[in-house]
């Protein structure tokens, strides 16, 4: 039998178990030995529940940490835009006797992320949106704007859905009407949809004004969930192309806002929320 200890954190109502690796053999023994079920661990009722799995580990070059992200059907993601603001609400609650410093370079496996923590609030550098078919990945190949898009009809649904990456790849569907939208049937329909042959996060939208996105969210890997900090971005950035937002927009989402800003296709997408603790513990494993 083994203690594992953990913390486990939430940005807007996604929630994720974060277990640090630094100094020690934990994602090396479950990356050679998977002796625990991540699966199993992330279930609401049989385990701690969370919607994904976060590893800290030290970094390669020369920054802060390194983080490794798994959903919480095991699988492992690129990035996570509420996750890397939960690691970073981590480092400051627990290195900050060791480092003052409000800025956190992070590595992760959509590349390096710069995080600045000001006034409890965390502003992370989300990278440049990626709009071709190739790197997103996804077989779409007609564009408008530069954005590819394709003409989804599926039973009673029929609308056109956008492709952006941000590192991970999303779908975005601008409706009229969030409430009238079969949900959990489409989600994991278009979750799995052959145009993504690394499958896609789900997003179900709809524009309240210029500066307000709301929006209903389907994750890969993790099903329905109450925040994506990467889909909030890729959906700005699909809005903003299409000439339906402002530069900066709040996107409303299940468990919260956040603060998107973005309006030149070589710059990279700016997130401002919070994170939060939410409890700490041990796990015991045979």
């Amino acid at each position: 039998m083994k203690n594992i200890t953990f913390e486990k954190y939430q940005g807007n109502g996604n929630d994720f178990i974060v277990i640090d690796s630094r100094g020690n053999n934990l994602y090396k023994n479950y990356k050679e030995k998977k002796f625990f079920d991540i699966k199993k661990i992330c279930n609401r009722q049989f385990g701690i529940g969370a919607d994904g799995l976060i590893f800290i580990e030290e970094p390669n070059e020369d920054n802060y940490a390194k983080m490794i992200i798994f959903n919480s059907d095991g699988s492992e993601a690129q990035m996570c835009g509420n996750g890397i603001r939960c690691l970073v609400e981590y480092l400051h609650l627990n290195d900050s006797i060791k480092n003052k410093n409000i800025e956190y370079k992070i590595e992760t496996k959509a590349g390096l992320k710069i995080a600045e923590y000001i006034n409890n609030e965390i502003k992370v550098k989300m990278g440049v949106p990626i709009l071709d078919s190739h790197n997103i990945p996804t077989k779409i190949e007609k564009k408008i704007n530069s954005v590819p898009y394709h003409d989804f009809i599926e039973k009673n649904f029929n609308s056109t859905g956008y492709a952006v990456g941000m590192g991970n790849p999303h779908l975005i569907f601008f409706v009229q009407e969030l409430d009238s939208i079969a949900f959990n049937r489409l989600g994991p329909i278009f979750e799995s949809n052959e145009l993504f042959p690394e499958k896609t996060n789900v997003h179900f939208c709809k524009i309240i004004n210029r500066n307000t996105i709301k929006v209903k969210v389907w994750e890969r890997g993790a099903g329905p969930t109450l925040a994506c900090g990467t889909g909030a971005c890729a959906i700005h950035v699909a809005a903003y192309k299409l000439g339906l937002c402002n530069s900066e927009t709040i996107v409303t989402l299940p468990g919260g806002n956040l603060k998107i800003d973005w309006s030149k296709d070589d710059s990279e997408v700016i997130m401002t929320g919070n994170a939060k603790k939410v409890f700490s513990g041990s796990m015991l494993l045979n």
